[in-house]
């Protein structure tokens, strides 16, 4: 009898070590899992934000020069395509984006067509809504909410401490 309890206790034990071997081994797993899942969407998600940047300054670039270029009718269609880019990055940013990076890139979105309505000649309507600051200020702040909350999501250190895309001030000195 002692030598069953003895080969029971035995069996005891190794149940017990095995269980104490797997339960760390399976929550190791999980985090790898964990961490993997997550970064596998920093590359795509750092292409979009990338793009979408891109493709707003490009669009300011051809909204800017629709009454400087000889062909207007071809500037326009550079303008449309554009735009359309534009509205697809920042669908597709809200794919992957988190909410602020969503909200973010809508932002963008929404101050470019009005940066192109005033281009265009249409007065801006959303101008007292915004306490008189124009539209390519507006589009400005919006993008650096865009680049801030990338650089969050991606879990860039230090992402509020994006450098300010204003104008170079001459008369300030450098830093």
């Amino acid at each position: 009898m002692s030598g069953m309890n003895a080969t029971a206790a035995s069996v005891l034990l190794v149940i017990v070590g095995a269980a104490v071997g797997l339960i760390p081994s399976y929550l190791m797993e999980r985090r790898k899992e964990r961490h993997a899942l997550a970064v596998r969407w920093d590359a795509p998600l750092y292409d979009l934000c990338k793009e979408c940047a891109a493709s707003a300054r490009q669009f300011v670039h051809l909204v800017r020069r629709l009454d400087r270029v000889p062909d207007r009718e071809e500037q326009r269609n550079k303008v449309d395509s554009e735009h359309a880019r534009l509205r697809s990055l920042v669908q597709q940013l809200r794919i992957l984006g988190t909410a602020e990076l969503q909200q973010a890139a809508r932002e963008v979105e929404h101050h470019a067509w009005w940066v192109r309505a005033v281009h265009e000649g249409r007065p801006d309507e959303l101008s007292d809504h915004y306490g008189g600051r124009p539209v390519e200020d507006r589009l400005r702040d919006a993008m650096h909410r865009l680049f801030v909350a990338a650089r969050r999501q991606l879990g860039v250190r230090d992402p509020d401490t994006v450098v300010p895309d204003d104008p170079i001030d001459p008369r300030r000195p450098a830093s």
